[in-house]
């Protein structure tokens, strides 16, 4: 009777638990959880081992004599093992599941690069900072990802639907583009449709975020093309030209500034960029 008292008991606190929303707090209430399946486990087992041993025990004597088995000597060991076979049964399943939820480390990594990519998710939507990720393919051209705070005031003045529903912004700069590319100011009103040629851009929805990749080979129909007559084309180029002279740097970490002049006759933007190159 201790035992399944002790159960209520504990079924009634876990009830007020809260599983939480951090890996540390999902283990936790994990852990609570098997525990308590754990303790009514041990309920349900120590009962059946009672409740066996009094029938096998007691039970020819309340039974008649064609129910041969509870007349045999060896009921009793009999049904103590059928329990201690279903007992173990029952435990194992229980510890694996305990072990898979809360103890396994390939689980636990997951759960922990889960919540860190949900993180960094917020950082880079939210980050009044532009982030960008930058890669080159083997084709020459490169790929770059970039957080919607830079391209923002486009994004409003294009009257972009779900602004809020967007994760990045990502343009493929063809590798001629690249190398071209020289000066450290950009000025909207001295760029040509050639200048604009060889960039395309894509705006992530928060939907599609998780599937992207920067290395594969990107189909350019998914890109549009810059045409000025769009609100986020100053913005775009002006990126390129600094991601032009990221690229050409030989440094690991570099900070530099370009400047942008994103509308005729207003004044200069000037932009702080800080390069860290990650070798593979």
């Amino acid at each position: 009777p201790t035992i399944i008292f002790r159960y209520f008991e504990k079924r009634r606190l876990f009830r007020t638990a809260k599983r939480g929303r951090s890996v540390d707090e999902i283990e936790l209430y994990d852990r609570a959880r098997m525990s308590l399946s754990l303790h009514g486990m041990c309920c349900v087992a120590w009962t059946g081992i009672t409740v066996i041993y009094f029938v096998t025990s007691a039970g020819h004597l309340f039974v008649p004599l064609s129910w041969t088995l509870f007349h045999d000597p060896a009921a009793t060991i009999i049904g103590e093992c059928f329990m201690d076979l279903v007992a173990k049964i029952l435990y194992m399943a229980l510890i694996l599941e305990a072990h898979v939820a809360a103890f396994d480390e390939a689980k636990r990594a997951n759960r922990r690069l889960a919540e860190l990519r949900n993180t960094m998710s917020v950082v880079w939507e939210n980050s009044s900072d532009t982030i960008a990720i930058s890669v080159r393919k083997a084709s020459g051209n490169v790929t770059t990802m970039i957080s919607p705070s830079f391209f923002q005031p486009a994004l409003i003045a294009r009257q972009e639907e779900n602004i809020d529903n967007i994760s990045a912004v990502v343009l493929e700069i063809s590798n001629i583009d690249t190398t071209n590319r020289k000066d450290s100011i950009t000025d909207w009103s001295k760029v040509n449709a050639k200048d604009l040629k060889g960039v395309g851009m894509r705006i992530i929805q928060k939907a599609d975020f998780a599937d992207i990749d920067l290395h594969s080979a990107t189909r350019t129909n998914k890109f549009e093309p810059l045409n000025r007559n769009d609100p986020m084309s100053p913005r775009a180029i002006s990126f390129v030209d600094m991601l032009s002279r990221a690229w050409r740097t030989k440094m690991d970490e570099i900070v530099f500034e370009h400047d942008a002049i994103l509308q005729a006759g207003s004044s200069r933007t000037k932009f702080e960029v800080k390069l860290t190159q990650l070798q593979q």
